[in-house]
């Protein structure tokens, strides 16, 4: 069975506290695996490549088109749960500011432009502390682990 093409995006900013839950994940990610950490990590019989942004932008739509799965995880505000991870799809209509685009909207566009999208999900890790400053909050590193339990098992069965 060929390997499944897959990139996680870890979404946010590390000097904002809990916001950098998505690129502590993508070190996490890098850091314990073999191989090369810079650019890939390995799961069972999938090939993960993982990437860090501060924000999406229009260009992740050419980033994601050829991918069989893309992940986007990010530091949310507003769930109970340490960690969801969820199914996400293309929006009804491409929306987007100079600082923030959806996944939602990075996969629209992917398919106005290519005719085609990836199987997407997006892993929200729930975040407590949004001041000024790097590092996890206590909460929020015990929410990174749960989350990345839960990225690994969701892996393995790919």
């Amino acid at each position: 069975m060929p390997q499944k093409k897959i990139l996680i995006f870890g979404i946010g900013n590390p000097g904002r506290g809990d916001d950098g839950l998505g690129p502590a994940l993508i070190d996490r990610l890098k850091n314990s695996q073999t191989g090369d950490f810079q650019t890939h990590a390995e799961f069972g019989n999938s090939a993960c490549a993982c990437e860090f942004r501060y924000q999406l932008n229009v260009e992740d739509a050419y980033a994601v088109k050829d991918l069989d799965i893309v992940i986007f995880a990010d530091a949310a505000t507003r769930q109970e749960e340490a960690a969801v991870l969820e199914e996400a799809f293309p929006s009804d209509a491409i929306a987007f500011t100079t600082h923030r685009m959806s996944p939602a909207s990075v996969l629209a566009l992917c398919h106005e432009l290519f005719g085609r999208t990836p199987k997407a999900y997006t892993l929200s890790i729930r975040g407590h502390h949004w001041d000024i400053g790097e590092g996890l909050s206590p909460q929020g590193a015990e929410n990174l682990e749960q989350a990345l339990e839960m990225l690994r098992e969701f892996l393995a069965k790919q």
